[in-house]
């Protein structure tokens, strides 16, 4: 009897091929696995009853993947019009933690943990040596938490005992779908009503958590485990690669950022090994270009969105197949000061400057801290000095609060262009002084936060329908890591029914 199973799989690397070649092994079947871009075919070929054992085996044992879209019985499969892939045998920082593989480690080692334990129990910090470089593990405490956040690092959290997660937080089925799969990446949660109370875990309702996802850590997770301990906060220092952060839409996964697990890997349409995100995206010269090149888009026209928090590049962008890539609206790149910011406010007519001197004296306490001036630039500095002047820490604080508004619509934000040196910027003043303006009526902090990426959705829908006037194009491309966030990314998806769109499955959104 002869079956062929596909496994939708967004990925070129070859270790889920491997897992399956060890299962074909165990089950005894007459199989082969072969790779393709975008899926893994099971060709089996013997008797019925080997094949149902054999699937009962995949069904118990083959990992979850946040590459894995879908498997399904074909009928056929032409072999000839598909180039299989060669295994370039590239090695990945990437531990293969199968549940057999778990009960491996937890069976052939035992090793003392208890003066980490002790440390961490009086309220110490465990500075742990992991196979992707050191993290420091300490119980939850705001003190020792705002600690290692004024030394600019992310404070996440490590689950030892995935079975109390739902004490803790939120958790979706699709959540402990990506926490368990075999990359083991990062997922924001988000905390109960009653948790994180005194802010002992976060400063806001979500943090990135994880589970254990190498041996030394496993380990230790099963001795805290043992203690009675089901999470600890940690942060990362003098590793070797970041994790991947992970987020999901109905129908894909999406990598955020990250590049533990996924890279080094050769890229085939490159015809070369790429070994970091700006490697590969550097190549193409923008996040936007690689989008292209991976859904073979190159040639046609489309409409790019790339807005990242991070980078000063943030733009509406279109690809004219004969010129190339080509920026029509620009975020402006911002001076990160508040006074700078407020005299720009002011300079839009007479009645902002009353606006900002009545906002002063009703919101005095928001300006008492002093405004933290990084180097931040584009979305990010924006969001900087909105949240500051509203009371908030920082623009993940800001994005927080937008994610904790319960309703299904919000106000409009005032989001207009400005023509600078010939060229359209969105008027990122107009953005805080509508804001502020709805504060001073007393509108609650998570409805404007909301209401931002709403507006800002909106603007995008607009302009590219202005853009799409004269441009026809089919094809939408989203990239940049502000569509990790749901708001701006379902909203732009509801909107724009009519184009196809494009993101990222096999790279991150941004870098």
């Amino acid at each position: 009897m002869e079956l062929i199973y596909r496994i939708d799989f967004n990925s070129t690397n070859f270790y889920f091929k491997h897992i399956l070649d060890d299962l074909i092994i165990e089950a005894k079947i007459e199989a082969k696995s072969k790779m393709y871009k975008g899926c893994i075919l099971l060709v089996c070929n013997d008797t019925e009853e080997k094949i149902k054992s054999f699937f009962k085996i995949l069904e118990e044992k083959l990992p979850l993947s946040i590459f894995l879209s879908g498997a399904k019985v074909i009928d056929s499969f032409d072999f000839d019009a598909n180039i299989e892939l060669e295994d370039k045998d590239i090695k990945i920082n990437l531990s293969l933690l199968t549940n057999d593989e778990i009960r491996k480690i937890l069976e052939e080692n035992h090793i003392d943990f208890s003066n980490d334990i002790n440390k961490i129990k009086e309220g110490g910090v465990s500075r742990f040596e992991t196979h992707n470089g050191l993290k420091d593990l300490f119980l939850p405490s705001k003190k020792i938490r705002e600690d290692f956040e004024k030394k600019s690092y992310e404070v996440k959290l490590l689950i030892t005992n995935i079975n109390k997660l739902t004490n803790l937080v939120d958790v979706s089925p699709k959540d402990l779908q990506l926490l368990c799969s075999i990359e083991r990446p990062l997922v924001k949660l988000r905390f109960k009503l009653l948790q994180n109370l005194k802010g002992e875990y976060s400063n806001t309702r979500f943090i990135y958590a994880k589970i254990a996802d190498d041996k030394e850590t496993v380990l230790f997770s099963q001795a805290l485990k043992e203690e009675g301990i089901d999470y600890l906060l940690y942060i990362n220092d003098e590793i070797y690669q970041d994790g991947l952060k992970v987020t999901y839409t109905e129908e894909q996964n999406i990598i955020i950022h990250g590049e533990k697990g996924l890279f080094p890997k050769f890229d085939y349409q490159l015809n070369r090994q790429v070994n970091s995100c700006s490697d590969y995206f550097e190549e193409y010269g923008s996040i936007y270009k690689s989008v292209l090149a991976q859904y073979n888009k190159r040639i046609v026209p489309s409409i790019g969105i790339y807005f990242s928090y991070k980078s000063d590049e943030s733009a509406i962008k279109i690809n004219v197949p004969t010129i190339g890539e080509k920026d029509v609206i620009h975020i402006p790149n911002v001076m990160n000061s508040i006074d700078n910011c407020l005299d720009d406010i002011r300079s839009i007519d007479e009645n902002t400057n009353r606006l900002i001197d009545n906002y002063k004296k009703k919101f005095a306490k928001n300006f008492e801290k002093k405004f933290i001036s990084n180097d931040a630039d584009g979305f990010e500095s924006i969001l900087n000095l909105l949240a500051y002047v509203m009371g908030m820490k920082n623009y993940t604080h800001f994005e927080d609060m937008a994610l904790l508004y319960n309703g299904k619509s919000g106000i409009q934000i005032d989001m207009n262009l400005i023509k600078i040196d010939n060229k359209n910027y969105l008027d990122y003043r107009k953005v805080i002084q509508s804001i502020m303006s709805y504060k001073m009526a007393d509108v609650e902090d998570t409805l404007l936060a909301y209401s931002f990426y709403e507006s800002l959705s909106d603007f995008i829908s607009d302009n590219i329908t202005k853009i799409n006037s004269e441009f026809n194009a089919k094809d939408l491309v989203l990239c940049g890591d502000m569509f990790s966030n749901a708001i701006l990314l379902s909203k732009i998806k509801k909107s724009q029914k009519s184009l196809n769109i494009f993101i990222s499955k096999e790279y991150p959104l941004d870098y």
